[in-house]
């Protein structure tokens, strides 16, 4: 497998070069077509990509047509050229693999074994990457999902740095805290990095160390948010209620980056929407700029301020004593409703 991700990132480099060089001289950007015929002709001669399947190479051939065209619709960045296996790489295939089993098929002459289970059928795309020195697979199947037949009473989430997520219940799931556990670890492993001669061995393998620390904080993170969707969508709620956060301005603020991208909290709610719409269940997105933590779920009662580190409040007005998340939590449902 190491050879076909050699190859296609030669293809991808190799042709974004040529577009590239292209631009320049006629100020027009090479087609697709005209580098898929090319490639055709290059593969009979090229000694790296001879023995290679074709459709691999096609497909990341693809993948660069559609990150150059995405550049100029101004929607990313301009595409760089992928480096050695110290980074993630990958390949993928639409046709002539199949599932055996425990063993995919990529190829006739190359059967992998893998753990786990793959659920669907009609598979789709099958995507091999390589990560931190590990292999992984991503298979697209379908899967028919039963839509919920008796829905519970709807609920609303209040999602944060400090919880994770509170519901109108008020039941908390906690934040993790993947990378700040693992801090320390992570902070040693990058300092021995430094320390290595550049290009050697041992700064690659320092390199490696470094990239399975943080792959291990993204799989941690990443088990607990399915982990804590999963629970509150199993509830079977009619509606799930959250605010419509601009999670990127908010990861704008240095004081609190770290803790929110350590509570994951974009990926957080696009899991619940999805999870929830499969169900067959509603989702009701609210006003972002809704006071929902300054604001008596009982009486409708708005403070003119309240600072992040204060947890819990008295309101002034009916004497009720709110827990700031679930209160939260609560106006974001009647908002809703």
């Amino acid at each position: 497998m190491l050879a076909i991700i050699d190859g296609t990132r030669w293809v991808y480099n190799h042709y974004l070069e040529e577009r590239k060089k292209h631009y320049l001289e006629n100020k027009k950007t090479l087609p697709y077509l005209v580098m898929a015929r090319d490639l055709t002709q290059l593969r009979r001669t090229n000694e790296l990509l001879h023995p290679l399947q074709a459709e691999p190479l096609q497909q990341a051939l693809r993948r660069l047509d559609s990150a150059y065209n995405s550049f100029f619709r101004k929607q990313n960045s301009f595409p760089k050229f992928k480096s050695g296996l110290d980074s993630r790489q990958s390949f993928q295939k639409h046709q002539d693999w199949r599932v055996q089993g425990k063993k995919i098929q990529i190829q006739k002459d190359l059967v992998v074994k893998f753990r786990g289970n793959i659920e669907g059928e009609d598979f789709g795309t099958l995507v091999v990457s390589w990560v931190s020195g590990r292999w992984f697979a991503s298979i697209s199947a379908k899967k028919d999902v039963k839509a919920t037949k008796r829905f519970t009473k709807p609920i609303g989430i209040d999602v944060g740095s400090e919880t994770l997520a509170t519901l109108s219940t008020g039941e908390k799931f906690s934040n993790f805290r993947a990378q700040e556990k693992l801090q320390s670890k992570l902070t040693k492993a990058q300092r021995q990095l430094t320390k290595k001669k550049k290009g050697s061995y041992r700064r690659k393998k320092a390199k490696l160390k470094v990239a399975r620390i943080y792959q291990k904080i993204a799989d941690t993170r990443a088990n607990h948010i399915h982990n804590t969707t999963h629970a509150i969508v199993n509830k079977n709620p009619s509606l799930i209620a959250i605010e419509d956060l601009n999670v990127k301005k908010m990861m704008g603020k240095r004081s609190v980056a770290r803790s929110l991208g350590d509570a994951s909290l974009g990926e957080f709610l696009r899991q619940i929407t999805y999870k929830q719409e499969w169900r067959g269940g509603k989702v009701v997105k609210i006003d972002r700029y809704f006071p929902s933590s300054k604001t008596c779920s009982k009486c409708g009662f708005i403070l003119d301020s309240l600072p992040l580190s204060k947890r819990s409040w008295k309101c002034p007005q009916c004497d009720t004593k709110h827990d700031r998340d679930v209160n939260a939590a609560k106006n974001i449902l009647k908002q809703a409703s």
